[in-house]
């Protein structure tokens, strides 16, 4: 029996280019008995001629482009993670079916109906631990020297760490959302409280917002998804210090074969010019440009 895959992507016009790229890459692995919707929180006309030629591509999907007024919740976000992210929160309101949401920054690299198959266990969402937090905990924990960038995810997880759960501390770029679930067992009213997703990151000034907002949200009731669907520029960080041998060994594989990439931080793919400048991401910004040209062709047809 086939199961049908559910996917949704949220975003803007600005985040246009990479969905593209990335529901490409999706399609490519699973070109059929898939429902693949795209939720605008504004108009985008290329979105909405890309999704017709990718409906051509691909007939055995089920692909759709619709502008949410709802997703224009009006609030805004620091830094380089634009505001829309925020509204991802919307979903419980938007879909019925239970979704896999994927962060417009990923590459897909096999067959997504694995990841929309994560065993959720009673529970109301599927994620991947973060890698970065993970890291920052490793330091912690076994010491040497921490980047600035991990000493920020320790001041931050030692503010909230009575509201998350630290050790379970989940990326929000995959999220396996059963939303009749979460509207069953009512936590559909507090994730959708966008307000409070910003005042959590002001009062306590952190550097995630909507990602925060959902780690304490659902904090003990999220099953466990293999870190294969969310590796940061292929979980390279997590074969080396401080990452003791068990915990090299339990990302080995996510190294090796991962299904999902997701390209976490400000350097995006799409954007480089020159991917032999960035030594440290290959062979991932190869493997990127590689798809997105086979994209780009195929848009044009």
């Amino acid at each position: 029996m086939t199961v049908q895959t559910d996917v949704t992507y949220v975003l803007d016009r600005g985040f246009v280019q990479p969905t593209v790229i990335s529901a490409f890459s999706l399609l490519t692995h699973r070109p059929a008995n898939i429902t693949l919707r795209f939720l605008l929180t504004e108009d985008a006309p290329a979105l909405a001629a890309a999704t017709t030629r990718l409906q051509h591509l691909f007939p055995g999907a089920s692909i759709e482009c619709r502008v949410e007024p709802a997703l224009d919740h009006g609030m805004t976000t620091r830094g380089h993670v634009s505001a829309a992210t925020l509204a991802r929160l919307m979903l419980p309101r938007l879909v019925e079916q239970p979704t896999l949401y994927l962060d417009g920054d990923t590459l897909v690299c096999r067959d997504i109906a694995a990841a929309f198959a994560t065993p959720l266990l009673g529970l109301p969402i599927a994620a991947c631990r973060d890698p970065g937090i993970q890291k920052a905990l490793h330091h912690r924990d076994h010491g040497g020297f921490a980047s600035r960038k991990s000493q920020q995810h320790l001041r931050d997880m030692g503010k909230i760490g009575h509201l998350v759960d630290v050790p379970n501390y989940f990326n929000a770029g995959v999220i396996l959302f059963d939303l009749p679930r979460i509207r069953a067992e009512g936590f559909d009213s507090q994730m959708q409280d966008i307000a409070a997703a910003v005042a959590l990151r002001e009062t306590y000034k952190l550097r995630f917002n909507d990602q925060n907002w959902l780690n304490h949200v659902f904090k003990g009731r999220v099953a466990p998804m293999d870190p294969a669907w969310n590796a940061f520029w292929g979980n390279r960080m997590t074969n080396r210090a401080p990452f003791p041998p068990d915990a090299r060994a339990a990302y080995a594989p996510s190294r090796a074969d991962p299904g999902l990439v997701h390209f976490t931080g400000r350097t995006k793919p799409w954007l480089v010019r020159h991917p032999w400048a960035y030594p440290k991401r290959w062979p991932w910004i190869f493997r990127y440009k590689a798809v997105q040209r086979a994209c780009e062709a195929a848009m044009a047809g």
